[in-house]
C-alpha cells in the first residue's frame, strides 16, 4: 500500500530516560493504631520522601460490625491504617521505626502523692491536727479563697463555718506560713 511517506530502512534510536521505577507491588499493612498524632507525622513523613500510600479511618467502611461477641479477627473500634506497595515497604518501615523512636516514653502522670520537683517539703507530710486559727471573718468568698491558696502552696487547711462567721484551721507547723500568706492576700502585703 502506498501512502506517499518516505520509508526508511531502520528506525531512529530511542532514548528513554527513566529517573526512578515507578512503584510496584501488592499493598502491605504498615501500620495501624489509634494515635492520631503519629499518624499524621508517619503520613507527613511518607509524603515527604515520596513514598504513596494508602490510609483509611478504621470502622467506616462498609458491613463493619461494632460488636461481635466472638470475633474471628481482633479490630479496634476506632483507629486508623496505612498500608504502602511492597516495593516501598523497607523505606517506609524505616520511616515509622523513626517515629515510634521519637514518642515520649513515659506519659503516665505521677500520683498524687509522689513528690514533684520545686513541692515544698510540706506536701509530702501527713496532716497533723487542725487545731491553729489563723483566719477568721464573715467574707464568704475571700474564706473560700484564702483556703484554696493555702491547698495551693501546700499547706493542709480547714475551713469551719459557724453561722455568718468563718474560720480557717492549720497545723501548729505550719501556722506562720500560713498567716504571711493570708497576710500578702488580705493586706497586698508581700511578706519581708
Amino acid at each position: 500500500m502506498d501512502c506517499d511517506i518516505a520509508l526508511v530502512h531502520t528506525l531512529p534510536e530511542v532514548v528513554q530516560k527513566v529517573s526512578k521505577a515507578s512503584p510496584s507491588g501488592s499493598v502491605e499493612m504498615l501500620w495501624e493504631g489509634e494515635d492520631l498524632a503519629l499518624f499524621k507525622r508517619l503520613l507527613d513523613e511518607l509524603e515527604a520522601a515520596g513514598i504513596r500510600y494508602f490510609d483509611q479511618p478504621l470502622g467506616i467502611y462498609p458491613g463493619v460490625r461494632r460488636w461481635d461477641q466472638f470475633p474471628v479477627q481482633p479490630m479496634s473500634r476506632f483507629g486508623y491504617q496505612v498500608a504502602v506497595l511492597s516495593s516501598d515497604l523497607v523505606p517506609a518501615k524505616l520511616i515509622l521505626e523513626r517515629l515510634l523512636e521519637d514518642q515520649p516514653h513515659d506519659m503516665e502522670l505521677p500520683a498524687q502523692d509522689e513528690k514533684e520537683n520545686g513541692t515544698p517539703e510540706r506536701t509530702a507530710r501527713k496532716e497533723g491536727a487542725l487545731i491553729c486559727e489563723i483566719w477568721s471573718g464573715s467574707d464568704e468568698s475571700l474564706a473560700e479563697f484564702l483556703e484554696a491558696a493555702l491547698k495551693e502552696d501546700g499547706i493542709p487547711v480547714r475551713l469551719e463555718r459557724q453561722g455568718a462567721t468563718a474560720g480557717i484551721y492549720t497545723t501548729s507547723e505550719d501556722g506562720g506560713h500560713a498567716r504571711e500568706i493570708v497576710k500578702e492576700v488580705v493586706d497586698g502585703v508581700p511578706p519581708e
